[in-house]
């Protein structure tokens, strides 16, 4: 049976709405489950994980899947808690819908309030489900008009009379069609709906099943059909504990053994809760799990996707890890990186001078369960530094930066340009180099190096709301390596944003507080104290509501403050944090004390090279010394174009000089003929070398035509395909040969060596190219062998052609290889 439509749906609510019970519920009227599981009776589908049955709440997003009628849906749940919302934004990215649940006996909260901005954000169209209707004492009436006051007034009740005339005035094209016939045409209602110009709204009970079908028909009737490209996309937007990596399909297909950012896909799995199947290929629309990639991260984008932008939600206090008395940091920081890949948010760093961990936190909650999770993983208790806030940099203007880094044996120069961007529109990467002769190889490695995580020059705190454009670089074939264009390019952001004006950010709540009126004065003079602003909203005569913004650095120890004003009643709640420059940024500055320039690890200044040794030169001299001038150049070449006045002095000389007038008279002298000596001299005749083949081993099993459409379906079987070939003309010319493998990218590879007969088998180390490996191969054997480099890499080419060595197509290698191993097998017959 052909599906309709394949659509992915989120689960947002606050605290308590019913989340869980909602999917549980959809489960069992779609027949995927044969009995509805319930939290408090720890059976649900979704919550397995023993931390989130003892508290009864979703601590990480989870997915399942079900058909209804026809149509094929994709359902996330995740955390209501405001401590795990940076969990819950990322799962955002993939959806087509979202479902906005309100516990109908609480009605708008200030957290529902926070998911409908992430919600407003992404640009997700939405729908709301008002859950636990039959134990609500706040009537139907009163719930749809706390949603049109605090969500908006286009939140629509689709089971009320006369909603066709709300929907009518929802744009001026629906009114059309409404008043000239009477109808409102699905497909505008779909499109207004994908536009967020609408918003329909049901009522219901999720234990009770009520209002659950109503809710997937209207889903999978006005939810517009995505059209995907037939290339490649995908997004990646959570890795488990496992390593298994979460990707939305946005386009094309995806195979087991088909490589993927440059690593081989083992497993495809379909999951439903905890279980999951092997698929042998995932089309657009679809969530999986894909096992085999980890160098995969969370919000990287496949194929044509970009990465995702910075989140909405994120921590703003640092913690210090404390550890037992006797137990090293470095002991725990293996298992800590696995937590870090899982929750990036967590921005968990190892401090090598103070051998300390570092990490961001959302609150409490989040950290209690983080405790649980490191001791239940290593079986070391830990506890918590008392919280500092996270402050952030960025610039005010357009800078220009400079890194060289050459120490001995070592080269490579990188320019940037920074350029300010609007507020949390976070770290931007663009190409704009200028030099047409610089591989695209080193080029993706200087932009893989830009990604890195910068730190800014007032506190050492991150930057963010930048630009980067490299605009060009400059490299040496023979000592340049991808960690030295990571050392410029690092420096070269550094020293421009050492010559700019740099902007200190801190982070700024939207709050709400809900206090007993007699307690209200005291309360505004307490936000007065703290340099909020704030404004008054609902009060009567038992309680009263204030929402405002302040800086969280003044507010981390207000609930504290309030408890004691309200005798226990107030209740403080912290909802989106935002980054603005902070107007303290002078005292905050001096308090931190940090100096750039003697910050080792992020250096401002460059290396640079003479007499055969490295001397550092510091970021105000640095562009006395560089190499490229990128800015004052207007051809694509890495030479500076200079223009010389010439006098008329100077011309008339050169003048003179081509009419011969300045020609002195001299006697030239002949030379003397020398008599040939005929003399017989004994010819000393080298004896000749043997051969060997060296043979990029990728390049080849790329460039093969027998080998590439195999490559692409099972990637192993290829790379032995071609070690077969090589091993058979190897041992049928009688000759040595290496077989090297590039394994710079991963992290695993310490390099290896292995040996099939007079076949030597290389696998590099982390960090170093084949290029590299074979450079430094050729010129060790140079004396030895008469060496033959199989490579269609241009500038691995001209580098063994310069050290003597014969170079060989990888098309022409296929050819001699394929005749060769055939004349053998004939022989054999």
């Amino acid at each position: 049976m052909e599906l309709k439509k394949k659509i992915t749906i989120g689960i947002l609510a606050h605290v308590d709405a019913g989340k869980t019970t909602c999917i549980e519920s959809m489960l069992y009227k779609s027949h995927a489950i044969k009995k509805a599981g319930r939290v408090d009776h720890r059976d649900s589908a979704l919550d397995y994980d023993g931390q989130e049955r003892e508290r009864k709440i979703t601590i990480y997003a989870k997915q399942t899947r079900f058909a209804w009628k026809e149509n094929e849906i994709f359902v996330i749940d995740t955390p209501g808690h405001i401590d795990f919302s940076t969990e819950m934004e990322r799962s955002l990215q993939v959806l087509d819908a979202a479902i906005l649940l309100i516990n109908a006996q609480d009605g708008v909260q200030s957290h529902t309030e926070t998911i409908w901005n992430c919600l407003q954000r992404y640009k997700i169209p939405t729908w709301v489900f008002v859950n636990k209707m039959d134990i609500s004492f706040q009537s139907r009436q009163d719930l749809m008009a706390d949603l049109e006051r605090r969500l908006s007034a286009n939140c629509i009740d689709m089971e009320e009379e006369g909603r066709e005339e709300k929907l009518a005035m929802v744009n001026d094209e629906l009114l059309t069609h409404y008043t000239e016939d009477g109808t409102l045409p699905l497909s505008l209602l779909q499109e207004a709906l994908c536009r967020r110009e609408w918003f329909p709204v049901y009522f219901g009970s999720a234990l009770k099943h009520e209002g659950i079908e109503a809710l997937l028909d209207s889903i999978t009737t006005y939810t517009l059909e995505t059209s995907y490209p037939k290339e490649f996309g995908a997004r990646v937007f959570k890795i488990n504990e496992e390593g298994i990596a979460f990707i939305k399909m946005t386009g094309g297909t995806l195979s087991p053994k088909e490589v993927v950012e440059g690593e081989k896909i083992d497993q495809i799995r379909a999951y439903q809760g905890e279980k999951y199947t092997l698929v042998q290929q995932a089309s657009a629309g679809d969530i999986v799990g894909l096992k085999g990639a980890p160098s995969l991260r969370i919000g990287q984008g496949l194929g044509f996707e970009n990465d995702q932008k910075e989140s909405l939600l994120n921590a703003c206090l640092e913690y210090e890890l404390l550890l037992p008395e006797g137990v090293d940091a470095v002991t725990i920081w293996p298992f800590c990186e696995k937590l870090a890949k899982s929750d990036p948010g967590l921005e968990l760093a190892y401090h090598e001078r103070s051998k300390t961990i570092s990490l961001s936190l959302m609150g409490e909650v989040q950290k209690e369960v983080l405790q649980r999770r490191i001791e239940e993983g290593t079986g070391i208790r830990v506890g918590f530094t008392q919280g500092k806030v996270l402050f952030k940099e960025t610039i005010a203007c357009q800078s220009y930066g400079v890194g060289h880094f050459e120490p001995l044996r070592h080269y490579a120069e990188v320019h940037v340009v920074l350029d300010p961007l609007p507020a949390g529109s976070g770290i931007q990467i663009v190409n704009e180099n200028k030099i047409e002769n610089l591989s695209l190889g080193w080029q993706q490695q200087i932009l893989n190096a830009l990604r890195y995580a910068h730190k800014g020059v007032l506190t050492g705190a991150p930057v963010t709301d930048i630009k980067i454009r490299f605009i060009a670089a400059k490299g040496n074939l023979k000592h340049t390596s991808a960690q030295d264009f990571a050392q410029a390019a690092r420096r070269a952001v550094r020293h421009a944003l050492r010559k700019t004006k740099s902007v200190l950010l801190e982070p700024y709540a939207d709050f709400e507080i809900r206090t007993p009126t007699t307690s209200l004065s005291r309360v505004l003079y307490e936000l007065d104290q703290n340099k909020a602003e704030f404004a008054i909203g609902d009060s009567d005569e038992e309680m009263s509501v204030i929402t405002g913004k302040g800086a969280v650095r003044l507010f981390m120890n207000f609930q504290s403050s309030l408890y004691a004003i309200s005798k226990g009643r107030g209740r403080f709640t912290m909802r989106s944090i935002a980054y603005a420059p902070s107007p303290e940024q002078e005292s905050l500055v001096e308090q931190a004390g940090y100096d750039p320039d003697a910050d080792l690890r992020h250096p401002t200044g460059s290396v640079f090279c003479a007499q055969g040794s490295g001397y550092f030169v510091p970021w105000d001299e640095v562009e006395e010394h560089m190499h490229l001038h990128p800015l004052e150049t207007h051809n694509e070449t890495t030479y500076r174009s200079v223009r010389f006045k010439v006098g008329d002095e100077e011309a008339r000389r050169v003048f003179e000089m081509q009419s011969g007038r300045n020609q002195k008279e001299k006697q030239v002298q002949p030379k003397k003929k020398v008599k040939a000596d005929l003399s017989f001299e004994e010819v000393k005749i080298e004896p000749r070398k043997p051969t060997c083949l060296i043979v990029d081993g990728y390049n080849m099993i790329y460039s093969w035509a027998s080998l590439k459409e195999l490559a692409r379906v099972d990637y192993d079987s290829a790379r032995e395909r071609l070690l077969d070939a090589i091993s058979n003309y190897q041992g049928y010319k009688d000759i040595e040969a290496y077989v090297v493998f590039d394994a710079y990218r991963r992290k695993e590879s310490v390099g290896r060596n292995a040996h099939r007969g007079k076949m030597n088998i290389v696998f590099t180390k982390y960090g170093q190219t084949a290029d590299a490996y074979i450079e430094k191969l050729v010129h060790d054997l140079k004396k030895k062998y008469t060496l033959i480099v199989a490579t269609s890499d241009g500038l691995i080419q001209n580098s063994i052609l310069a050290q003597g060595a014969t170079r060989l197509s990888a098309r022409e290698l296929e050819s001699r290889v394929m005749r060769t191993n055939q004349i053998a097998f004939e022989h054999l017959k």
